[in-house]
């Protein structure tokens, strides 16, 4: 028990406002059902009385009628008919009101459609009748007259109005009822409500002026953790609650813009207030965490940004392959054009290994390219000699960023400009060296731009020896092609001189044998 009770005076607060809540949401809850009753009732009573006063206009239109018919029977005048062109006019519209408000309410139609047959036959009835009036046929008139048709079409109304009236009467005063209970229902809410708010807002006074004090130690509390956990600008502490209040919101406002900008990708953003007079006190904090964050996205941005652009320009790299991959000239011409650009360099030459008559291999200079503009000249690097010769030997790539003036053409061969900056790589593929890119520029290649010259040095090693292949291929098959012509060409002359062997050969028989049938002849004589 004294647990509850403890625990009752803990959160006291708490309760009565629990308690404060739920009588306003029983309220608004109340509120709203019976706002909602007030309306349906309201729209029911309209309703009910619409349908009424339109069932005492069916009554209104009737007499119109009649009395038009009688009028003009009595002065023969146009005017005196208009009681009953109106009641023409009029009492359509009132008959489709009051069947939309029957279909609604789903009461039983039959009797009504009745009425409408009766009064259509009854209109009828009163035209033959004002044509008669026209005519003089008064003695029709008055036996027509005398049939008293308004009568059964009375009686027609009274068959469906009676049970449709009470209908509409029942209607509207259960409507009146709910309504008046709403009424009452929130009266008494609104008591109740008066009754509990009272000593319910009283408790939380009394309590609340006990609370100040805690209230502001919670608040030099707030301003300390803001400080230890957030930013401490390294000002005294000011034990005013609306400055307290501020500083955290202010802080809060700071690491919201701070991350929205750092989402945003501005990585330039600064935590206001942070400088080296107070960066030690903030140096295990939110701000803190922040700014560490904000460098480590930055990283990962300019590592994404490295990727794509590697990606990218190797793409673009394979597909120049791809189009030039027939011809080896065309292939290093086109790749050291887009090597030059994509890099941003302003010289570039490639080596491809060469061999000459004596199987003594070198580097040929295949493809250069030189501020935008192509050089064709002609030059053989030896293996070893050089920057150049001296990469292929070693497979390794060279990086120069200290180009003496003048020693470009010793060493990298590619004129006479001199660049602040070498790049040399070896185009290694399978371990096996096809050549020698050499790049020169005004600024120096990062380690993500050099290891992409790397690799796409390998993919153009690989078309390089692809292409070497290839055209190693066409000629063992056009020396094969050459050597079979000649073959056949050989055999056709040695088929030839056969031919002329037999010839020869039956000739010296025929020949021979005409000798010895002369030497016969002649042995007989």
């Amino acid at each position: 028990m004294s647990q509850l009770i403890r625990f009752f005076k803990k959160n006291i607060i708490h309760l009565v406002v629990v308690v404060i809540l739920i009588l306003m949401l029983i309220t608004s809850i109340f509120a709203f059902r019976n706002q909602r009753i007030m309306n349906e009732t309201t729209a029911q009573v309209s309703e009910a009385e619409l349908a009424l006063s339109k069932c005492s206009e069916l009554i209104r239109w009737l007499n119109l009628m009649d009395l038009g018919v009688r009028g003009y029977a009595l002065a023969k005048t146009d005017q005196l008919l208009d009681p009953f062109n109106i009641a023409m006019k009029g009492s359509p519209a009132d008959m489709d009101t009051i069947r939309m408000i029957m279909e609604k309410q789903k009461f039983p139609t039959a009797n009504f459609e009745k009425y409408i047959t009766a009064v259509h036959d009854y209109a009828n009835f009163c035209r033959q009748m004002v044509a008669l009036a026209k005519a003089d046929s008064m003695m029709q008139f008055k036996q027509l007259m005398a049939e008293d048709r308004g009568f059964q079409v009375w009686t027609t109304y009274l068959g469906f109005a009676t049970d449709f009236v009470n209908h509409e009467r029942a209607l509207k005063q259960q409507a009146e009822d709910r309504y008046k209970a709403a009424v009452r229902s929130n009266i008494v809410i609104q008591i109740l409500l008066l009754v509990l708010g009272i000593p319910c807002l009283y408790i939380i006074f009394y309590r609340i002026r006990g609370q100040e004090s805690y209230r502001q130690s919670l608040l030099l509390n707030l301003e300390q953790n803001n400080r230890k956990l957030v930013f401490d600008p390294g000002t005294p502490i000011n034990e005013d609650a609306r400055i307290i209040l501020d500083a955290s919101i202010e802080n809060i406002r700071n690491a919201s813009n701070f991350i929205r900008k750092i989402t945003s990708g501005d990585f330039a953003v600064t935590w206001p207030g942070l400088n080296e007079q107070n960066a030690k006190l903030n140096h295990d904090n939110l701000s803190a965490t922040l700014v560490n964050m904000r460098d480590q996205m930055k990283r990962i941005q300019d590592e994404d940004r490295k990727r794509i652009w590697t990606t990218e320009g190797l793409t673009k790299f394979t597909e120049i392959i791809r189009q030039h991959q027939d011809d080896a000239n065309t292939l290093a011409d086109q790749a050291t054009r887009f090597l030059v650009h994509y890099l941003g360099a302003q010289q570039a030459g490639t080596f491809v290994l060469q061999e000459d008559s004596d199987e003594n291999q070198y580097l040929e200079l295949s493809a250069c390219y030189a501020f935008d503009k192509k050089k064709f000249v002609e030059k053989r690097v030896d293996i070893g000699q050089g920057l150049i010769g001296q990469a292929f030997l070693e497979g390794a790539t060279i990086v120069m960023k200290s180009v003496p003036r003048g020693y470009t053409q010793i060493t990298s061969g590619l004129g006479d400009a001199t660049p602040s900056c070498i790049l040399i790589v070896p185009m290694k593929y399978n371990e096996k060296i096809e050549g020698v890119l050499e790049l020169a520029g005004f600024a120096e290649w990062q380690d993500y731009q050099q290891s992409f010259a790397e690799k796409a040095t390998e993919y153009m090693a690989a078309a390089i020896s692809t292409v070497r292949s290839t055209q190693k291929m066409r000629t063992m098959v056009e020396q094969m092609r050459t050597q079979t012509q000649q073959l056949h060409s050989q055999e056709e002359e040695m088929r030839q001189n056969m031919e002329e062997l037999a010839a020869t050969n039956e000739e010296m028989l025929r020949k021979e044998g005409e000798y010895i049938n002369k030497l016969r002849a002649a042995g007989i004589e």
